[in-house]
């Protein structure tokens, strides 16, 4: 089996709570499960370092791997999503459009806070600052799209459409794909 360097995580399913802001949104019960069982598949990895976006959804889903791997979190800032501070979670369609114009439109502050090559050289900045292979990085959706397209030479949308809650990548040391576990 390949070395892997990097297991980039999308955190389980949130508690969504229209009154209150997505980043602070915890793990529903299904979520935790499902990190739960993801935890398990990543053993065969042997991470040595578990690090997590400080919003609830990731932190939590970082601890339930890390009670598993036998591991401490270490919670990092530059991990959290893409910043758009204008734009409320709305309906689930309302949701996607929004998160398409930040695709559509990389370089331009879509809603505010960040563009989307600011986000993406944000996380990229935050991993690279990690010892420890294999490093378990948990995150969001849209940033860990940014950052896999980038890596993997494709559409970051196309991708963030097939995400699932949780979701982790496996990179080997030059960043190409090792293993997609849903």
């Amino acid at each position: 089996m390949t070395q892997a360097a990097l297991i980039l995580v999308r955190h389980g399913r949130p508690k969504i709570d229209p009154d209150t802001p997505a980043t602070g949104w915890p793990l529903c019960p299904e979520g935790r499960e499902a990190v739960e069982r993801l935890a398990e598949r990543l053993l065969a990895y042997a991470p040595t370092r578990i690090v997590a976006s400080p919003e609830p959804k990731a932190t939590e889903t970082a601890e339930i791997i890390a009670v598993r791997l036998g591991l401490k979190v270490e919670l990092d800032a530059g991990l959290h999503e893409h910043k758009r501070q204008h734009r409320a979670f709305g309906t689930e369609q309302e949701f996607r459009d929004s998160v398409a114009a930040v695709f559509a439109r990389p370089a331009e502050a879509v809603h505010g806070g960040e563009t989307a090559h600011e986000a993406a050289e944000r996380i990229a900045a935050a991993l690279a600052k990690h010892d420890g292979q294999p490093l378990v990085a948990v995150t969001h959706g849209t940033v860990l799209s940014l950052y896999l397209a980038e890596r993997l030479g494709c559409d970051a949308h196309d991708l963030w459409r097939s995400l699932h809650m949780p979701d982790a990548f496996v990179l080997d040391a030059e960043g190409g794909l090792i293993e997609r576990i849903s």
